[in-house]
């Protein structure tokens, strides 16, 4: 609620159209726009709403920004977690290259799965002016973020509940230990313990798994480098499902798996570059 009303001032205020306007030509490199960084914006509140914008990109940059928003976006359960989980730590300063890193790592993504259509120069905004501020009004404040809060309760709400309840079938089953354990094995290649494989197939189901990170017998094996890693790698390894099922429902379940399938490949390589490259720094 909180984020729809922020993002509902900055669209009254006319400042979304400012941002839009100065960074359309930083962005046009990577295969963005200026409206789709609005977007992707929206999707550090809930993924779902800002998924279904997407229905008024371009052609060129739509799938583009989806890719962005699965791999990039951290929404409120996710960022939350990862806060939670920092704070728990007592390492409040690791927002900061998390963020960083994040945001790097978004761009490059971006620009490797963006089409040269969405690259090119004639990538423009229909109109590229200077745009001016006002002092939004309650009124408008509330019709922008009725929008978003809509989109939220009916479409990402019933899909969260139907997800939460096959997890909680799946976890009385033994299936989510299981899966973890199959993955166990894999958390050398980033320099993580075997704890850190639950919390990380949790968080490809629903972010906030990535709280599990904050119990004590994982914080107690973990290094700093170790537990931005992990919330790293449990945040952009997949979408959560609620996303996931979204992009299927706005594409196709095709491009949804595709999507999912490059993801896995880039997470896996950013997440190795920053767990031996922290690892690297620490030693010089």
């Amino acid at each position: 609620i909180l984020y729809a009303l922020f993002l509902g001032v900055y669209k009254a205020s006319g400042l979304v159209e400012r941002i839009t306007v100065a960074l359309h030509p930083l962005l046009r490199p990577v295969g963005l726009s200026g409206r789709d960084l609005v977007r992707v914006m929206m999707g550090f509140g809930c993924n779902v709403p800002a998924v279904i914008s997407t229905r008024a990109c371009s052609s060129s940059s739509r799938q583009t920004c989806m890719g962005a928003i699965a791999f990039g976006s951290a929404c409120s359960y996710q960022l939350g977690a990862t806060l939670g989980v920092f704070s728990a730590a007592n390492l409040p300063g690791l927002v900061v290259p998390y963020l960083g890193y994040l945001t790097l790592t978004t761009l490059i993504y971006t620009r490797l799965i963006a089409p040269k259509a969405a690259r090119s120069s004639h990538n423009v905004l229909l109109v590229e002016r200077r745009t001016f501020l006002e002092m939004p009004r309650w009124s408008a404040i509330w019709r922008e973020a009725q929008g978003t809060l809509g989109q939220f309760f009916s479409s990402a709400i019933p899909i969260f509940i139907v997800i939460t309840i096959l997890a909680s079938v799946f976890d009385s089953l033994g299936l989510i230990t299981a899966l973890a354990g199959g993955i166990t094995p894999l958390m050398g290649l980033f320099g993580l313990p075997p704890e850190a494989a639950l919390p990380i197939i949790l968080a490809s189901i629903r972010k906030d798994g990535l709280l599990l990170f904050a119990e004590p017998a994982p914080l107690a094996v973990l290094t700093p480098l170790q537990i931005l890693t992990g919330v790293y790698l449990g945040g952009v390894l997949l979408p959560c499902l609620v996303t996931a099922l979204a992009i299927a429902r706005e594409q196709s379940v095709r491009f949804a798996m595709g999507l999912m399938a490059r993801q896995v490949i880039a997470a896996i390589a950013f997440s190795m570059l920053l767990a031996w490259g922290g690892n690297w720094l620490q030693q010089i």
